[in-house]
């Protein structure tokens, strides 16, 4: 081969890998190293890079409302999120001060995370409508600003008349710790409930009740059914057999993880993201027990939120959309 051919091969080959590598190189958000979400975008970091050669797919911490406004704004390609989170980003609603139009799903995650107001007996709240009608004066931990725990604590407690101002009227307090953080301070008894949406069982609650006499607060139907077409959330109960200090089954609501995009990234690259993460489901699976129930029927059950016209395409090319 002469020496201009030679160049031109090189010149060639060193155009595509550069083209490659910028067209793949894309990061994803989740959460604190070490949680579910964590493990979740391990797995699916990994498979991306096994299933899309010459690609460069990196997982970084974040946090559910943060994640979403990262997409938005172009900073990351994808992360996971609670649908309701998603919603209210599109929305422009609370914890967002304006919307984000162009957040899509890719796929569902999990739908198994629901809502948990675990309560300390000793603070004598056994219902909802106690806490208004008695004033009690509760320190309730509402988990991080922006997250789907925090939101679905203020809308349930406004659902019942409520609101944070109240509860501080009456002598309580809400604070924004994170999960492990909240069963420490509970543990010190500096806190009386805490509000959370989590798989169950929560080994959190389970290592708390070691030591101390919790309870979780059944919600009303009524306030079950509000807060869904708010949140776009489902009607979900947790067993009574769930927790060795459960005595009843406590009808709730639940949750749903997904993986986000934005509209601005090819319905090329999403289709082929969406058809890797499809053809090693079993592979994913593995990452975590909260994972279990996801199949190829289940990835579009996004909730509300718009599928990106790649994921679309890859579940109508396979029946389930």
């Amino acid at each position: 081969m002469n020496r201009a051919a030679t160049a031109l091969v090189a010149v060639v080959s060193v155009w595509g890998c550069s083209r490659g590598d910028a067209d793949w190189r894309m990061t994803v958000v989740g959460a604190s190293p070490g949680g579910a979400w964590s493990a979740i975008g391990e797995a699916v970091t990994d498979e991306l890079r096994r299933g899309i050669p010459g690609s460069a797919f990196t997982l970084e911490p974040g946090r559910d409302g943060a994640n979403a406004a990262l997409v938005q704004s172009g900073k990351v390609e994808m992360g996971l999120v609670h649908s309701s989170i998603a919603l209210a980003a599109l929305d422009g609603t609370s914890p967002f001060q304006e919307t984000n139009p162009d957040v899509r799903a890719i796929t569902l995650l999990y739908a198994d995370a629901p809502f948990h107001f675990v309560v300390d007996r000793r603070a004598g709240m056994e219902s909802f409508t106690q806490l208004r009608e008695e004033r009690l004066p509760i320190r309730v931990s509402v988990n991080t600003r922006g997250s789907l725990m925090e939101l679905a604590t203020r809308t349930v407690l406004d659902e019942y008349g409520v609101s944070y101002e109240t509860l501080r009227e009456q002598g309580g307090s809400v604070y924004y710790y994170p999960f492990t953080a909240s069963y420490e301070a509970m543990h010190r008894g500096r806190l009386d409930a805490i509000g959370a949406t989590v798989q169950v069982p929560s080994g959190h609650a389970i290592e708390a009740s070691r030591n101390l006499d919790l309870d979780i607060l059944a919600l009303d139907p009524e306030v079950i059914e509000r807060v869904n077409q708010r949140l776009g959330t489902d009607p979900d109960t947790i067993p009574a057999d769930a927790y060795g200090f459960l005595e009843h089954e406590v009808p709730t609501f639940a949750g749903r993880v997904i993986l986000i995009t934005s509209a601005m990234v090819p319905e090329d690259q999403i289709y082929e993201i969406t058809r890797v993460l499809h053809d090693q489901l079993e592979s994913v699976r593995r990452a975590h027990r909260s994972l279990t129930a996801l199949t190829s029927e289940t990835m579009p059950e996004v909730g509300n939120v718009p599928l990106h016209p790649g994921a679309l395409r890859l579940y109508r090319e396979l029946g389930v959309r």
